[in-house]
């Protein structure tokens, strides 16, 4: 009797977090710290934004990578990798394509989550979908922000990165 209270209980917690989910606009996902991204845990809410459900992409292990913009991978791998090094979060702006070959534009925020003994067990994560309007404005803000200051001793240079 009591397992079947625990088992209802558990039940309802899932439908309650998985309505608060579908009303947020991020899509959360969790990756295990692999070399690449290996997503083991996508909101149903992807497949707005891909053309595809979480439970295809949970299955086809490259599809997830396939939807990522070819010019984009290598600064979303490069993003993910010191993360998954480093042990520091990341937010990467890139296109993903959508089944139906449109693009949409999206701002991927991750976070690495540790265990007692200091290991990155997994990276949890949330995609936002961005207009155009707001990519415009990210990249003029980006490009006049992109400088970097450099002090050694009383020299200070500063580099476009």
């Amino acid at each position: 009797m009591q397992e079947a209270k625990i088992q209802y209980v558990l039940k309802r917690l899932h439908e309650e977090l998985s309505q608060f989910v579908e009303t947020i606009c991020e899509i959360p996902y969790l990756t295990l710290p692999s070399e690449r991204p290996e997503i083991i845990c996508f909101s149903e809410k992807i497949k707005e934004l891909s053309g595809y459900d979480a439970d295809e992409i949970l299955t086809d292990r490259e599809l997830w990578v396939n939807l990522i913009h070819p010019d984009d991978r290598q600064k979303v791998f490069a993003a993910y990798a010191e993360c998954k090094n480093w042990g520091v979060s990341f937010k990467v702006e890139y296109r993903i394509i959508h089944k139906d070959g449109s693009l949409c534009c999206v701002m991927d925020k991750g976070e690495p989550v540790f265990n007692g003994r200091g290991d990155i067990i997994h990276v949890e994560g949330a995609i936002v979908p961005i207009s155009q309007n707001e990519r415009t404005k990210s990249m003029a803000v980006s490009n006049m922000l992109n400088v970097t200051a450099f002090s050694n001793g009383n020299l200070c240079v500063l580099r476009k990165v």
